[in-house]
């Protein structure tokens, strides 16, 4: 089963990738990319019928997931130059 889940696209070539990869994605529900909210998505693959809206709910507690900090080792790097 296939199933893909978009969040919002506003970039044009990012939006012609995903309707390309989603065979199922029509032109409807691509016009609908550039306007989902913060946490909409919709599921597209074989086994919808059509594009299904969905709301991510934020968990109680957000996960501990912080990043490299690259702008700190730049800011180093430049500064030693």
């Amino acid at each position: 089963m296939e199933v893909f889940v978009v969040h919002r696209l506003i970039n044009k070539l990012d939006r012609k990738i995903v309707e390309k990869a989603c065979g199922h994605l029509d032109g409807a529900a691509a016009a609908f990319l550039p306007i989902l909210g913060q946490g909409e998505a919709i599921l597209v693959g074989a086994d919808f019928p059509m594009p299904m809206p969905m709301q991510i709910i934020q968990p109680d507690y957000s996960p501990e997931s912080n990043g490299p900090a690259y702008a700190e080792s730049w800011k180093r790097k430049s500064a030693s130059d």
